[in-house]
């Protein structure tokens, strides 16, 4: 999977895999039958940490699981020889665990017998080998254990691939009608990637237009239902000169994210904003459903100095953004 370039995370919040456990291991008490806690602080302390590279997996890549293991005691942790691969399951949505192809165990002559402390040693996993029916789209949950470590998990998704070669679609369904937009792919490749990759993950729908100004534009696409919210990253501009004329698709930045663009919250004029050239990050131009927009930016709006009164009286929903392929002219 390559991640959208230059992103900029704001907090551990913002990461959907990757979960950092405490794991207490009192080694030579187990092994001499004398309870942990009468060892006191001299003891081994294993840190197991697994994650990962991102938040979802492209459909047909690798869906790639590092994990690190750590002695964060002041005693000599000893590895009784791990079954890291054999420790790995596989959950989907429903939560009903996926079939474990059958491989002969991995060698375990690369593992430290004795991890001292603060030492560590890890390694990455493909979990297509082991669960060919990860490979399907959907929403899934990976545990790994060993005898004496208590269970860690993620959850990961795998979405449709994005195709840079390919020219899509982005059909989205209002409670007004479906707007049907395109992207400037190659003046704004970043923008377009991550805004299709949000679709792809359902991150839109259910949210909603949460700020108009009348007769002018529409602004959406924030999980907080308000000017603040992100997927928990913000996106660098991408400067391409183009103008915000009606039915432009541009991302927006606010007073939380700097001389960034927020990482999902988007607009689309209904009549041209000269005041916004080159302030915004053009993406993309309705092609169907620009009287919707109008539609929209026409619901009463309520609010307060020193804002605009620019919230709509009524919820206006993001029912679902689509993402499909734009069928080639005959």
């Amino acid at each position: 999977m390559t991640a959208c370039p230059q992103i900029k995370r704001r907090g551990p919040a913002a990461r959907l895999a990757g979960i950092l456990v405490p794991v207490f291991l009192a080694v030579a008490a187990a092994l001499q039958g004398v309870p942990s806690e009468a060892l006191g602080e001299d003891t081994a302390k294993l840190y197991v940490h697994i994650e990962t590279p991102g938040r979802f997996s492209y459909l047909g890549d690798p869906t790639q699981v590092s994990i690190l293991l750590k002695n964060e005691g002041a005693a000599p942790w000893l590895n009784p020889g791990l079954d890291i691969e054999g420790g790995f399951q596989v959950l989907d949505s429903e939560g009903n665990k996926l079939e474990k192809a059958k491989i002969p165990p991995m060698l375990k002559d690369g593992q430290p017998k004795v991890l001292e402390p603060n030492a560590y040693f890890g390694k990455i996993v493909n979990l297509n080998q082991y669960f060919p029916k990860i490979a399907a789209i959907g929403t899934y949950r990976i545990t790994w254990s060993a005898a004496g470590i208590p269970e860690q998990s993620l959850a990961t998704r795998i979405i449709k691939k994005y195709d840079p070669a390919r020219d899509y679609q982005a059909v989205i369904d209002t409670d007004f009608g479906k707007i049907v937009i395109e992207f400037y792919k190659d003046l704004a490749p970043y923008h377009t990637r991550n805004f299709i990759d949000l679709a792809n993950l359902n991150f839109y729908d259910g949210l909603l237009f949460h700020r108009i100004v009348k007769g002018e534009m529409i602004l959406g696409g924030s999980p907080t239902g308000d000017e603040r919210g992100s997927p928990g990253y913000n996106v660098p501009p991408e400067t391409n000169g183009l103008k915000v004329l009606p039915g432009v698709v541009a991302q927006v930045r606010n007073s939380q994210t700097g001389p960034d663009e927020s990482g999902s919250i988007f607009m689309i004029a209904a009549t041209a904003q000269p005041d916004l050239d080159a302030r915004v990050t053009v993406f993309g131009r309705v092609v169907e459903g620009l009287d919707t927009v109008k539609a929209i930016t026409n619901v009463p709006t309520v609010g307060s100095a020193p804002r605009a009164a620019s919230r709509p009286i009524k919820d206006v929903t993001i029912k679902k953004i689509e993402i499909r392929e734009k069928k080639a002219k005959t």
